[in-house]
C-alpha cells in the first residue's frame, strides 16, 4: 500500500489529515481571533453575549467541515478546489466578524451561506451512497441555520439577535430531529484535525505575544 493510499480508509474517507486541512484550520483559527475584536472593542456583557453567540455558529460549521474530510477526502482537484472556496468564505465570513453587528452583518450572512452551500455540496458530490444520505438528512437544518444567520445581517437590534440566536438553537438541535446514523467516524482523523487546531492557536499566540513585546527593552529591572 503506497503512502497515499495508507492516508485513505477502505471506503475512501480520510484517516490521516491532509496539508490542505491543516491551512483550512489555520484559517479557522485566524476566524476565532477574530472574536476577540469583538470584545475589546466595547467590553460589556453585551459583546461577551455576541462574541458566544458568533462563536456557536462558527464552530457548528468548522465542525461539519471536519466531518466533511472524514467523508470525503480532498485528494482530487475538483475537491481540492472547492474546499478552498469553502476556505475564502471562512476567511470572508472572519473578516467580517469585528463588526458583524454594527454593519458587517451582511457580509458574516453571505460568507456563510457560502461555506454551508460548498460543505453540502462536497458531501452530496463526492461521498459515498451513507455519507449522502446522511446529509440529506441534516443539510436542511444546516440551511435553514444559514438563512437565519443571512436573514440576521440585514436585521437590527433584538432582531438581529433573534435570528442569529434561533439560527444557533436549530444547529444544536438538529442532531436530535435528523438521523445522523449514515456518518462514518474515524476517530484517528477528528483527534488529529482538533489537535491541529489547538497547536495552531498556540502558534498564533505567541505570534502575537511576540508582535506585542517588539521594541519594549528587557532588563532586569
Amino acid at each position: 500500500m503506497t503512502n497515499q493510499n495508507a492516508e485513505l480508509s477502505a471506503d475512501g474517507g480520510q484517516v490521516r489529515a491532509s496539508t490542505l486541512e491543516l491551512f483550512f484550520d489555520l484559517v479557522f483559527v485566524f476566524t476565532i481571533t477574530q472574536l476577540t475584536h469583538v470584545f475589546t472593542h466595547h467590553p460589556s456583557w453585551q459583546a461577551f453575549g455576541q462574541v458566544a453567540l458568533l462563536f456557536g455558529v462558527i464552530w457548528w460549521m468548522y465542525s461539519g467541515y471536519v466531518w466533511l474530510t472524514n467523508e470525503v477526502a480532498p485528494n482530487s482537484s475538483a475537491r481540492r478546489t472547492w474546499l478552498l472556496i469553502g476556505m475564502f468564505s471562512f476567511f470572508v465570513l472572519a473578516l467580517a466578524i469585528p463588526d458583524a453587528f454594527h454593519g458587517t452583518g451582511i457580509a458574516f450572512g453571505i460568507g456563510y451561506v457560502l461555506v454551508t452551500s460548498v460543505h453540502a455540496a462536497l458531501f452530496v458530490s463526492g461521498g459515498g451512497e451513507s455519507a449522502r444520505r446522511a446529509i440529506k438528512h441534516i443539510g436542511p437544518y444546516n440551511a435553514l441555520a444559514a438563512a437565519l444567520v443571512l436573514g440576521g445581517g440585514f436585521a437590527h437590534g433584538w432582531l438581529q439577535y433573534a435570528c442569529w440566536g434561533l439560527g444557533f438553537a436549530v444547529q444544536v438541535i438538529s442532531p436530535y430531529l435528523a438521523d445522523t446514523g449514515d456518518f462514518v467516524v474515524r476517530a484517528s482523523h477528528f483527534c488529529e484535525r482538533h489537535g491541529l487546531v489547538v497547536i495552531v492557536a498556540i502558534g498564533e499566540s505567541i505570534v502575537a505575544i511576540g508582535v506585542g513585546l517588539a521594541g519594549v527593552k528587557i532588563t532586569r529591572n
